[in-house]
């Protein structure tokens, strides 16, 4: 599949019928009869009516945007965090560290993380 670049666009649709599924295929029965005319056409339509459902790597910002819901348990939130974490390619421990601790509700633990060590002033 990775080499159709040299087949006409006729075999390149002719694969392309064969691999849809579910809404991709949803979609390409309600295109109108006729209404591409080659399949750099199609792909133009098809990148930009599924552009929105790719998954983008996620940044270090992302972690910042995790916060502890009051009503959330500090093991559910480490889950939650950890999920959001492994999907953050390259960061810093620190960084990590800064964003997890700022996403903790202000309760006992909270206040034990961040609590100036003696000697520190």
């Amino acid at each position: 599949m990775t080499m159709l670049h040299c087949y006409t666009d006729r075999i390149k649709c002719i694969v392309f019928l064969t691999t849809p599924v579910d809404s991709a295929q949803k979609w390409f029965e309600g295109l109108a009869p006729q209404s591409l005319h080659s399949f750099e056409d199609f792909q133009k339509v098809f990148l930009l009516h599924f552009s929105s459902s790719k998954k983008y790597k996620k940044s270090a910002f992302s972690l910042f945007e995790v916060k502890q819901s009051p009503n959330e348990s500090l093991r559910a939130y480490i889950r939650r965090f950890n999920k959001v974490a492994l999907n953050v390619p390259t960061c810093a421990t620190e960084t990590m560290t800064t964003a997890f601790t700022q996403g903790l509700r202000d309760d006992k633990f909270f206040r034990s993380l961040t609590k100036k060590a003696p000697g520190d002033f």
